[in-house]
């Protein structure tokens, strides 16, 4: 049963995410025919650092939002606690985000030649820069959505942002090249927090009679403070060592193999993120929830095999068909300039399976009150990734660049193995471990048969039907039902 609501929650969160993944597609391949291989890494540096101190500002603050709205209103809905929850969230968040958005500028040289290796893409910098205060409001607005578990303004949202930004993302891209890609950054989270602000104002603020007046009148309350302090504190350390890191990693290869290596990877992150980007958004909206009500550990063990089996399932076919077929999908998608890509390419996507198997475990601690260990599990996490592409990349190159990929999530995978085997007694049932033992012998095979094109193909053509006979009939039979009514 539990199987059946998860897989229900998250089709339904993730059916938009589908056509965020297609058009992330067209656009990367636009993004590579205009831009070519230094432009197209200086978008994917530009998106990514947004995105990284975004998320360092926010330091796990609509978690803790989410999570007091959420106990509210578990019990009864009251608006004046809900204002207070939000005036309380805000008195934080506001001073953060307008320190952090002064000094970008201030040191918009420094963070200039440390991400892009060239001080003439500071105004590059600059005008991406804009985005950030946008960017953590328009993150805002989403937690206030998950919070009431408004799941259809969600996904009408998502739909919206995807169509108006591939509106203003084909113009600006044909006409203006690499400008009109750094304006289009700056624009596509503008158009986000938009969307999303008038998402909340409809479903959340109408629907409550919640106002801004209301929230502004509202009393402050210490007992929240200390709650979303408790997040704070859990992101400010794991949120700033988590940025220097990444933002240090790309900077080693950068500085030891050109922005146009950076480019020559995109394909690869950006189909893998892509990827995960509609899997994991809409699993956490799911889980974060559940494993809070959660009363035993047993519980939790059911909700992880029920979550690893679904995950493996989902994930497995994407990874075949990416490996098997990646010499055609390569240039169709980007341009021969990319074909190195397709080297690290299957390495890349069989360790996709190892993040999948990652992300269950890293939805436990927060709910159940392990932020602590989560913290020094991240950091250790982190700092593996770093010290592979420190020693690895003046030697390897790119590979040393795949290692944070491959060998890092698989030291994290047997950490936090490890660990809840002991703190919660995890054990995988038998036809969860079945599945995981074909899932690795599907990639290893896929691995060894990579530069032998005919051969994979056939062999990734096998795989996909094997996995049918891996469901059990329930499974299949929901499958089944789900393809009939489409």
């Amino acid at each position: 049963m539990e199987l059946k609501i998860l897989a229900k929650n998250t089709l339904m969160l993730a059916s938009p995410k589908v056509l965020k993944f297609l058009i992330g597609i067209v656009r990367t391949k636009l993004i590579a025919l205009f831009l070519g291989i230094t432009g197209t890494g200086i978008v994917n540096q530009l998106q990514m650092t947004i995105n990284e101190i975004s998320a360092f500002t926010l330091t796990s603050l609509p978690e803790g939002m989410v999570k007091l709205i959420a106990q509210q209103n578990s019990i009864n809905i009251d608006i004046e606690k809900t204002a207070s929850i939000i005036k309380t969230y805000l008195m934080l968040l506001i001073p953060i985000t307008i320190v952090i958005t002064v000094l970008g500028y201030v040191f918009a040289s420094e963070m200039t030649m440390y991400i892009f290796g060239d001080l003439k893409y500071k105004l590059y910098f600059q005008i991406g820069f804009i985005a950030l205060p946008i960017s953590i409001f328009s993150t805002t607005s989403y937690a206030l959505l998950n919070a009431h578990k408004e799941i259809k303004s969600m996904a009408l949202s998502e739909v919206a942002i995807i169509i108006l930004n591939l509106i203003i993302f084909i113009p600006l891209i044909y006409f203006y090249r690499l400008t009109g890609g750094v304006v289009y950054v700056t624009l596509s989270f503008i158009v986000t927090f938009s969307v999303y602000a008038y998402f909340v104002r409809k479903n959340v603020f109408v629907k409550l009679n919640l106002s801004f007046t209301l929230i502004k009148k509202a009393l402050y309350s210490s007992e929240y403070l200390k709650v979303l302090l408790g997040f704070i504190s859990f992101g400010i350390i794991g949120g700033t060592y988590y940025i220097f890191t990444e933002i240090t990693i790309r900077a080693i290869v950068v500085s030891e193999l050109g922005i146009d290596k950076l480019g020559i990877y995109a394909p690869i992150t950006a189909w893998s993120s892509l990827f995960v980007g509609f899997i994991f958004p809409a699993l956490r909206t799911y889980l974060f929830p559940r494993l809070s009500e959660a009363k035993s550990d047993g519980e939790i063990n059911a909700v992880l095999n029920d979550v690893f089996r679904l995950m493996t399932f989902v994930t497995l076919p994407f990874i075949i068909v990416g490996i098997s077929i990646r010499d055609w999908i390569i240039p169709l998608f980007y341009s021969q300039e990319f074909m190195e890509a397709s080297i690290y390419l299957p390495f890349h996507f069989a360790a996709i399976l190892l993040t999948v198997w990652i992300y269950p475990f890293s939805q436990v601690f927060a709910p159940t009150g392990r932020l602590k260990i989560y913290l020094i599990l991240g950091i250790i996490g982190e700092t593996t990734s770093l010290g592979l592409v420190y020693f690895l990349v003046p030697k390897f190159g790119l590979y040393g660049y795949l290692a944070k990929f491959t060998i890092a999530p698989f030291f994290v995978l047997l950490t936090y193995s490890i660990y809840f085997t002991v703190a919660i007694k995890f054990k995988l049932k038998k036809e969860n471990m079945n599945i995981i033992i074909y899932s690795t012998l599907s990639v290893l095979l896929l691995l060894l048969f990579r530069n032998l094109q005919i051969y994979l193909q056939i062999l990734g053509a096998g795989l996909l039907f094997s996995i049918v006979f891996l469901l059990k009939k329930q499974e299949l039979d929901f499958l089944l039902n789900k393809i009939r009514r489409k």
